[in-house]
């Protein structure tokens, strides 16, 4: 006898391909990888000024160490240097943080710093360095200066009126896929490409046919599941579990946070209509020529409320 499927039977389980490389976990498990440095100057070379092209990279150690008893010392998502010994730091913004320009900034002038002693000491010749923060989520920071034609914002240090770098120092440049929001026929730009497979790799069953580039070949290559190196898997897989769970505390906290301001603001709103209501009430009988004594004695008003009532 053949039954009729149920609904959950009926549903197909899609599996992952692509690592969201958005998350800790995926950027890790992508640009973390030596092998995969190849795919990481291609990034490199589409958000860096046109000045700044990258031909080779060696990875640094990611920790910045603590320059007092008293700090913690600073680890960074990722880190490596160009063969003049440029700097270039990335970090992935995936949860919502209060002051996350100012961490970037703190950043960049730490590994600034740290070049000092690679330079020369009297001239001052150190390496510039290039902070690159790529965003998934919602930020204060960037609302009143974020460009209304992309997604890539600058900073560094400028004079004011003519626009002019003295030289090159410390740059943050932030890469803001919350607000992505082309479709990928839309996508003209390398850059506008780039955005996009950033932040739908992650949902995607293949490599498009609009990015069939040399480039991302080597990027879905990198990002796909099933051919990460054992180790590099596993890891992925533990830390992606540990992720999810963190991303649901947050999301539960956030949740129960707003769900306990719905209910003071509603039990405000009341307390804020009786107010009123008796505040209409009073003033009506203010009007009709009530005594003072009676009007407090039915609303609850105090004298000084009810005379300066118009």
């Amino acid at each position: 006898m053949t039954g009729k499927k149920t609904g959950r039977e009926n549903r197909e389980t899609k599996v992952q391909r692509y690592v969201n490389i958005l998350s800790d976990a995926g950027f890790k498990a992508v640009f973390g990888e030596q092998r995969n440095k190849d795919v990481l100057i291609d990034l490199l070379n589409v958000i860096l000024p046109p000045h700044r092209k990258v031909r080779s990279i060696t990875y640094s150690t990611t920790e910045i160490p603590s320059y007092s008893l008293f700090n913690k010392s600073i680890r960074l998502d990722l880190r490596c240097a160009d063969e003049d010994g440029t700097v270039f730091i990335v970090e992935v913004q995936c949860y919502h943080q209060s002051h996350f320009f100012q961490r970037c900034v703190l950043y960049a002038s730490k590994v600034y710093d740290a070049g000092s002693g690679k330079g020369d000491g009297w001239d001052y010749d150190i390496p510039p360095v290039y902070l690159i923060g790529l965003i998934d989520r919602d930020t204060q920071d960037f609302q009143d200066c974020s460009p209304e034609d992309g997604v890539i914002s600058e900073y560094t240090f400028r004079e004011k009126r003519t626009q002019k770098v003295p030289g090159e120092t410390i740059f943050c440049i932030f890469v803001e896929l919350n607000r992505f929001e082309k479709t990928l026929g839309e996508c003209r730009s390398l850059t506008d490409k780039w955005c996009y497979a950033l932040k739908y790799i992650g949902v995607l069953d293949s490599l498009p046919e609009n990015l069939r580039t040399e480039a991302f070949e080597r990027l879905f290559k990198a990002c796909e599941i099933a051919k990460l190196e054992p180790k590099v898997k596993l890891t992925y897989e533990k830390e992606m579990f540990t992720e999810r769970d963190y991303y649901n505390i947050i999301e539960t906290a956030r949740n129960d946070g707003l769900a306990m301001g719905m209910a003071k603001g509603e039990a405000e709103g009341k307390i804020e209509g009786k107010i009123e209501e008796k505040t209409n009430i009073a003033l009506k009988m203010k009007k009709k020529g009530y005594s003072i004594s009676d009007i407090e004695e039915i609303t609850g008003l105090t004298s000084s409320e009810i005379e300066a009532l118009q």
